[in-house]
């Protein structure tokens, strides 16, 4: 069948879908040359529209997740981009008709999100409803792209981004918001660490239910150790932790999950409640069964989306992360019935901060550590869990009650002297998330190419910006050209293959 293009929020400018595979073989490169020394794989996973659901509505995480794969090597790079063929996507594309029906959806308006429970009928009975568009990572030799909630991790080949199917520890994770519907229909929440020397990889789920989050450590060879936090102390959309030596570090925050107020109420199945106190579990990173301290802080109403790394220096933990003042998602305090969302930055706002914890006494503190909007922090994730020194983050100005993404900022979080490359000046594209890639595999921490993906979607054309982390302020080395827009993609990571 052929549908029309919704007229929707979710589907212009940057959120364009990108609908079609695409192989380009020895990019062109505009500017530069791309470093020789640079061997792997960039890859990104985003939702993109193919049809719409049952309910002739178009939830943006209904959509089916989209990979995108840059690989370099010896000075050339290869870009595909594949769907990624999940158990709902093959469902769909061999009937060529939405198939399944969402709690949270059939609204039209603000509410339709797709995160809630979807009705089973003979078609859909045993089916995961994921779409592993939220992130994507390298684990064991493979990529593997998460839903965050609604289906298990989907493995693919790194080369071809052919979907290889459903990891076989899956059955081995534990479920997050959804009952599973088959045998190893479980999830992964959407940003695990990993330990770079021994490859373990630090997971979670988190649900609506106590206990309201499992704690999941994988080792490269499937084996799997979980904890249910029975004393977690109430349900929070658990999206993200740090890492340090010693512990996991999940934190509480008031920003909630229900099904049951979307049956009750007929609102979204978010909800943002600031009564409640900001709640950090330090769970033993090598014994995850061992004593979890509790620290209940009294750190004002804030929410981190995405964590950059963490420091423990002198008795004190130092947690840092873009911090925004609310969570960037739509409630029912903000719209009402039949109006649309203004989507993620347009709504909130968030600055390079930092939460400390005095670890001899608990006493908790949160400081802003820069005026420059800041988002999708990233790090040298071969020091995950170690300490750090250096961040990379998206930088941008404010825009009414949100911020405007348009800089690649280089921080040293040691001394908060900052490197800043201005990318875009007002012309329309979205600066997507960075990713760090060393110069070699034993560079120190911080040395090497920072790669960015830029959308100028107004134009219809891409690219891959490349920054040695020497100087970014010099702009890039190299510029990889691609004749299309690069849809919407959250999140990634760099698989480095010397």
């Amino acid at each position: 069948m052929g549908y029309p293009l919704p007229d929707e929020v979710a589907f212009k400018g940057p959120f364009a879908p990108m609908r079609f595979e695409a192989t380009v073989e020895e990019c062109i490169v505009s500017q530069g040359e791309i470093p020789k020394e640079l061997s792997g794989g960039f890859y990104r996973t985003g939702p993109t529209w193919k049809r719409p659901t049952k309910q002739g509505t178009n939830p943006l995480l209904s959509m089916d997740g989209m990979v995108q794969g840059l690989i370099l090597d010896n000075g050339r790079a290869d870009f595909r981009n594949r769907w990624i063929r999940t158990p709902k996507y093959v469902l769909e594309e061999g009937r060529q008709h939405g198939v399944f029906e969402w709690l949270d959806s059939g609204f039209g308006d603000w509410r339709d999100f797709a995160y809630g429970d979807v009705t089973r009928d003979a078609l859909t009975c045993g089916v995961p409803q994921g779409t592993n568009n939220i992130n994507i990572f390298p684990f064991a030799g493979e990529v593997v792209a998460l839903s965050e909630q609604g289906g298990p991790p989907i493995a693919l080949d790194p080369i071809t981004l052919d979907t290889k199917g459903i990891v076989p520890w899956s059955s081995k994770l534990s479920a997050g918001v959804h009952l599973p519907t088959a045998f190893g229909d479980a999830d992964l929440a959407a940003h695990p660490k990993w330990d770079h020397e021994t490859g373990t990889l630090y997971g979670w789920n988190y649900r609506d239910v106590a206990p309201y989050v499992t704690i999941h450590v994988i080792s490269p060879d499937g084996r799997v150790e979980t904890r249910d936090l029975h004393d977690a102390p109430y349900n929070t959309v658990a999206h993200d932790i740090w890492l340090t030596p010693e512990w996991i570090v999940m934190p509480f925050q008031p920003f909630t999950i229900s099904q049951e107020q979307v049956r009750e109420r007929q609102v979204g199945i978010w909800g943002w409640d600031e009564t409640l106190p900001i709640v950090i579990a330090l769970i033993p990173r090598n014994d995850i069964q061992g004593k979890i301290r509790w620290i209940k802080t009294d750190l004002p109403p804030q929410y981190v989306m995405h964590t950059m790394s963490a420091n423990v220096e002198n008795g004190k933990l130092t947690l840092d992360a873009p911090v925004f003042n609310r969570p960037p998602f739509p409630f029912e305090q903000d719209l009402k019935v039949g109006e649309e969302v203004a989507l993620f930055f347009s709504v909130a706002k968030s600055f390079l901060g930092r939460w400390t914890i005095d670890l001899a006494t608990g006493a908790t503190s949160s400081e802003q550590l820069s005026d420059r909007p800041s988002e999708l922090p990233k790090v040298d994730e071969r020091f995950y869990g170690k300490g750090y020194q250096f961040g990379f983050q998206v930088g941008g100005v404010v825009k009414r009650k949100g911020m405007s993404m348009n800089s690649l900022v280089v921080t040293n979080m040691r001394t908060m002297s900052e490197q800043v490359y201005q990318i875009r000046e007002g012309e329309p594209a979205a600066v997507l998330e960075a990713t760090f890639a060393p110069r070699r595999p034993d560079s120190p921490e911080g040395d090497g190419y920072i790669i960015v993906p830029v959308s100028w979607w107004a134009d219809k054309r891409g690219q891959y910006l490349i920054f040695d982390t020497d100087d970014i302020t010099k702009g890039p080395v190299c510029t990889i050209d691609l004749p299309f827009a690069l849809g919407w993609t959250p999140h990634g990571h760099w698989s480095d293959f010397r």
